[in-house]
């Protein structure tokens, strides 16, 4: 089997981990942001596997297939405009390798796209407590705060799963 072959089989496996996860999310109300964001590392490991290009066919296929079948579409957008492409969007970043300039481009990533959910997506709001989402001088810096800690996990992660799959 060629290595494309065996790359877009492990990109459908990905995918279809991703759906599962998204769909876990939506039936397990405690673990519905925490779930979406590990649909994201998913699809990290395609890119690591394969390439960007390969890591957005999973970002988009799993989007795709979640809006058809998950029930709760708050999940499924949260994972296409943020977590799916974050994903994307931070590898990209950290390809600059300057850290300060890296720190800046993802947090305004992360407010931007939280910003525009925040005054779009009445029906992600209901993914957040609630006095967060009665203050917005309360949202923003709860969740720069919160997507801080995320990317350093995220990272670790990635790497962890990297050595340990020999990916």
């Amino acid at each position: 089997m060629n290595s494309k072959t065996k790359t877009l089989t492990f990109c459908a496996m990905m995918t279809a981990l991703g759906v599962l996860f998204l769909m876990m999310a939506s039936m397990i109300p405690g673990m519905r942001i925490g779930l979406t964001a590990i649909a994201s590392v998913v699809a990290a490991l395609t890119i690591v596997q394969g390439s960007l290009t390969y890591g957005l066919i999973t970002v988009i296929a799993t989007a795709i297939v979640s809006a058809w079948i998950v029930p709760a579409k708050e999940i499924v957008l949260l994972y296409a405009t943020f977590f799916g492409p974050y994903t994307l969007v931070k590898n990209l970043i950290e390809r600059l390798h300057n850290l300060p300039l890296e720190w800046v481009l993802k947090l305004a990533f992360c407010g931007g796209i939280s910003a525009l959910l925040f005054v779009f997506a009445d029906s992600v709001l209901a993914l957040i407590p609630v006095v967060l989402a009665e203050n917005i001088w309360l949202f923003l810096p709860a969740v720069l705060l919160a997507f801080a800690a995320y990317d350093i996990v995220f990272s670790k992660l990635i790497v962890y799963l990297f050595q340990r799959l020999h990916i």
